[in-house]
C-alpha cells in the first residue's frame, strides 16, 4: 500500500485532476479519499460540528443514546470505529472484496 498527501484545488465545477507518479504500476486500483478542508475548520455548509454533552434532538438519538447507557452500565460499549473501517465493513458485507 502507498500513501500520500496531496495539495490541490478543487475547480468551481467540483473536479480534481490528479497526476500519480511513476511508482504506481498501470492496472486496477483501489483508492480512498479523505477530504480535509484546510479553510473554514470546523464547518461544512454552515453547519456546526455536535459535541458530546449536546443533548438528543430526536426520538431515534433518545433511543440510541438509552441503549448506550446500558451497553455502559454492562460494560459491553465497544469502540467506535473510524469512518475507514466502517466503509471497508459495508464493502465487505457487500461481497465487494475480501479485505
Amino acid at each position: 500500500m502507498l500513501t500520500m498527501t496531496l495539495n490541490c484545488d478543487v475547480s468551481d465545477n467540483h473536479t480534481v485532476v490528479l497526476q500519480l507518479p511513476k511508482s504506481v504500476p498501470p492496472g486496477q486500483h483501489r483508492i480512498k479519499l479523505v477530504i480535509d478542508r484546510t479553510e473554514h475548520e470546523g464547518k461544512q455548509d454552515g453547519l456546526s460540528p455536535v459535541t458530546e454533552d449536546a443533548p438528543p434532538r430526536t426520538e431515534l438519538w433518545q433511543r440510541l443514546e438509552a441503549l448506550r447507557a446500558e451497553a455502559r452500565q454492562c460494560g459491553d460499549l465497544p469502540c467506535p470505529m473510524s469512518w475507514d473501517a466502517i466503509l471497508d465493513e459495508v464493502h465487505r458485507r457487500r461481497g465487494e472484496y475480501d479485505g
